[in-house]
């Protein structure tokens, strides 16, 4: 097993930075990240490496908009000329937790269900994840992936994984493009020693015990199978949801969007952009009739999205147990909340 040391990182990050568009968790003076494209040079660069926190940072939006961008143009009419915007570029995500990775594999098999969307499929076409475990929660108060069987560490599906032993990252390689990147940059990494590989177990049961917040999600998927009903819960929650939205955006595997042209009868752009199905707008049909004009209706079809019907078409659920729907709610309703209402038969919304 090989390691780097923590002192390397930065180094390491310039380095790839020169041959790849790298993406890092950017910390701000308010303690919050996103993640940020670096530039390739100057003060800039260097600014930002400073602000690199890879030690459980509050992302606030998931990574997932380097690939589905909050708008995009996906292609422009010049009477019977179309051109379409197809982006493609080396990209390495490095530093992302194993719940926004979890919510990443999702939204990859979305885009390529039914019909292959080649916007997003293009800009996944060439990338390297690298994933940082959770030794603590980024939100102590509403991470739940331990229940959801998505972290504090990815079993499958990265390229690397980076396991914190302190001054040091053991490093898990999960693919050959993993492998292929560690011998190109062979200069930062070392063989790790048997003590500190011995840490590795230790390490990740820590982080399993850090995390707080437990619900029986395994019961609420089972409980959502059938034709349960949760129109009085769907009611209570609706009065009190604002349908600000927060819960939708932040979200690592939702992928609703809308999609608008502009200009005129000879030539303009397509685009699209990010939309919610709790929004009233979303099932408004060109009648103009709405199926679902009714709060609860579509608070509902949030709960039974992500816990039921994602189950059914994909065998998985849509929660990843990242918290932030629960962190991001002014009033305080997340699908935890849900969870343990369903499941211990309480009022927690």
């Amino acid at each position: 097993m090989k390691s780097i040391m923590k002192s390397q990182i930065m180094n390491l990050l310039k380095e790839t930075n020169k041959h790849q568009n790298v993406y890092v968790p950017v910390e701000s003076e308010q303690g919050d990240a996103l993640f940020t494209l670096l530039p390739k040079s100057g003060n800039t660069l260097d600014n930002l490496l400073n602000a690199v926190n890879l030690d459980s940072p509050w992302v606030i939006i998931p990574p997932k908009d380097i690939f589905f961008p909050q708008q995009e143009d996906m292609f422009h009419f010049d009477n019977d000329k179309v051109t379409e915007y197809i982006v493609t570029s080396r990209k390495i995500i490095f530093g992302i937790t194993p719940c926004d990775h979890k919510g990443l594999l999702f939204s990859d098999e979305f885009f390529k269900r039914d019909i292959d969307d080649v916007y997003y499929l293009s800009r996944i076409k060439d990338r390297l994840i690298i994933v940082i475990g959770c030794l603590h929660p980024p939100r102590p108060e509403s991470c739940f992936c331990t229940s959801t069987k998505t972290g504090p560490f990815s079993e499958s599906g990265y390229d690397m994984q980076l396991v914190d032993i302190g001054d040091a990252y053991l490093v898990e390689i999960g693919s050959k493009k993993g492998q292929e990147y560690v011998d190109k940059q062979s200069r930062f990494f070392v063989e790790a020693d048997v003590k500190a590989s011995m840490k590795l177990k230790t390490v990740k049961l820590r982080a399993q015990e850090n995390i707080k917040l437990h619900v029986d999600f395994e019961m609420a998927l089972e409980i959502m199978k059938g034709e349960n009903d949760f129109e009085e819960n769907y009611k209570r929650i609706g009065e009190r949801c604002l349908f600000c939205g927060g819960c939708l955006y932040t979200c690592p595997t939702c992928t609703c969007f809308n999609v608008f042209d502009e200009g005129n009868s000879d030539q303009g752009v397509r685009r699209r952009n990010w939309d919610g199905c709790v929004y009233e707008g979303y099932t408004r049909e060109a009648s103009g009739h709405n199926p679902r004009t009714e709060k609860w209706i579509r608070t509902a079809r949030r709960y039974e999205h992500k816990l039921k019907y994602d189950c059914i078409i994909t065998g998985e659920s849509g929660c990843v147990g990242c918290g932030r729907c629960l962190s991001s709610c002014p009033v305080n309703i997340g699908m935890s909340k849900f969870v343990q209402e369903i499941t211990e038969n309480i009022k927690t919304m």
